[in-house]
């Protein structure tokens, strides 16, 4: 009840009036402000909060149900479902309340497994870093694993050598006495050079496959260990999730509408939400050339989240991603993080080569230009 009071008061303002009572669907308590309809209501026989967030013309409605057992439960098939978040209705474009969604129920389960607040909230977030780059930038280093496969292909990668110098010697072997005379046919060494190219390709896939496997075990590893500790993290001393849920979504819908681009400075979403799902229009729903052009417009437009928390204009990101400094430091003040998105590659060095690569035809351009 302490929880509940608590998420009450955070969605009431100042000046709101509190109303409670007994009505015919078992116990109906309501808080409702009257200039951004905010409002919250409890149906004590259901077990249920229906909760109505808004800021400007934006709004997000949802109800939560809670466990008999919250928050924690008797039997272990139960952990992880005291609190349950249903989206009811928006009008933010889809992928923006898929992403709030998503978020606040990974947010709830990480609690229910026994997290803090603070990792709970880390670890739910939606846009992930890539896990092989430090947040200075730099690679991680990729560690092998001894296995029983490897020891079994360290043994054929001792049969592959044998053989390949089986063939080398055919291509270069000479008569005795002779150095200039082949020991064997042109066809002969021709087939013994193909077949070390052909060694040689499959070996080189064959070692990359392994790599991959071994760095994405390596990632999984990190991410179970930094993320998820099974040993502190099974459900067994599950963390209360009402008040943290209900300060998450409202934090989420009252800033959003506010949220302003670190690069130019403006607010991000257009006080429209018609014109912010406009924005969001699809290939598949564009005919003539005429929408394209203008999808393709929309989406410069278009706001994008970042795994450090801000909302950017896709073309803002996207000059900024694509230009030094390449997304190393987030302009947004009090962030300075590094700027990571999935649409843009997460190694700074391949974002260098690609913007030299075409500061270089730019410079071509230029001097055709002033030649003709």
């Amino acid at each position: 009840w302490r929880e509940l009071k608590q998420s009450v008061n955070l969605v009431r303002v100042a000046g709101a009036n509190t109303a409670n009572g007994n009505g015919s669907n078992g116990g109906e308590s309501n808080s409702k402000n009257s200039n951004n309809s905010n409002s919250i209501a409890i149906i004590e026989s259901k077990g249920k909060i229906k909760l109505k967030l808004s800021k400007g013309d934006y709004y997000y409605r949802c109800n939560i149900i809670i466990n008999d057992g919250y928050p924690s439960t008797t039997t272990h098939e139960e952990w992880g479902n005291p609190c349950k978040l249903n989206f009811e209705s928006t009008n933010f474009p889809s992928k923006i309340e898929t992403m709030i969604t998503s978020q606040a129920k990974e947010l709830v389960r990480r609690l229910q497994d026994g997290m803090s607040h603070d990792d709970a909230l880390k670890f739910s977030n939606p846009v992930r870093a890539p896990k092989n780059i430090n947040d200075n930038g730099k690679k991680k280093e990729v560690k092998v694993r001894l296995t029983q496969e490897k020891l079994k292909g360290l043994k054929q990668d001792i049969e592959t050598l044998s053989r390949v110098r089986d063939l080398r010697e055919v291509n270069s072997a000479v008569t005795q006495g002779n150095a200039r005379i082949k020991a064997n046919a042109a066809k002969d060494r021709k087939d013994a050079r193909r077949t070390i190219k052909k060694i040689t390709n499959e070996e080189i896939a064959k070692d990359q496959s392994i790599e991959d496997k071994d760095r994405q075990w390596q990632q999984e590893e990190e991410a179970r260990m930094a993320g998820y500790n099974i040993s502190e993290h099974n459900g067994s001393n599950p963390q209360p999730s009402l008040l943290s849920l209900v300060t998450f979504l409202k934090e989420k819908i009252q800033k959003l509408p506010m949220e302003v681009c670190p690069s130019c400075q403006k607010i991000t979403l257009p006080s429209d939400p018609d014109e912010l799902k406009a924005l969001y229009i699809s290939a598949s729903e564009c005919k003539t050339e005429k929408e394209k052009k203008a999808r393709k417009a929309a989406k410069a437009k278009r706001p994008i989240r970042t795994y450090c928390g801000h909302w950017w204009h896709y073309s803002c990101l996207h000059k900024y991603m694509t230009e030094p400094p390449f997304g190393l430091s987030c302009p947004a003040p009090g962030c300075s993080r590094r700027v990571y998105h999935p649409d843009w590659p997460d190694d700074i060095a391949q974002l260098e080569r690609a913007w030299a690569g075409e500061q270089a035809r730019l410079r071509e351009i230029q001097d055709a230009a002033m030649f003709l």
